[in-house]
């Protein structure tokens, strides 16, 4: 029997700033824009080629913007 049990979610771990540039709309440029200037969650170098950010991060990230603007 497992101890934990993880959510099923259809969202990957990691997301590249493609994916994240297509979710809210906007640019690539803007996504790492939002690193240096909105608190947006720092990525995670996963190998010398490969930088993601991680969608658990990049979700509460959007939840307190949401907040902000409400």
């Amino acid at each position: 029997m497992p101890k934990h049990i993880q959510a099923h979610t259809d969202r990957p771990a990691y997301v590249a700033d493609i994916a994240l540039a297509a979710h809210f709309g906007v640019n690539r440029a803007t996504i790492w824009g939002w690193v240096n200037r909105n608190g947006f969650p720092a990525p995670v170098k996963l190998s010398p080629q490969m930088t993601r950010w991680k969608w658990s991060e990049v979700e509460a990230w959007e939840a307190t913007q949401a907040q902000v603007a409400a």
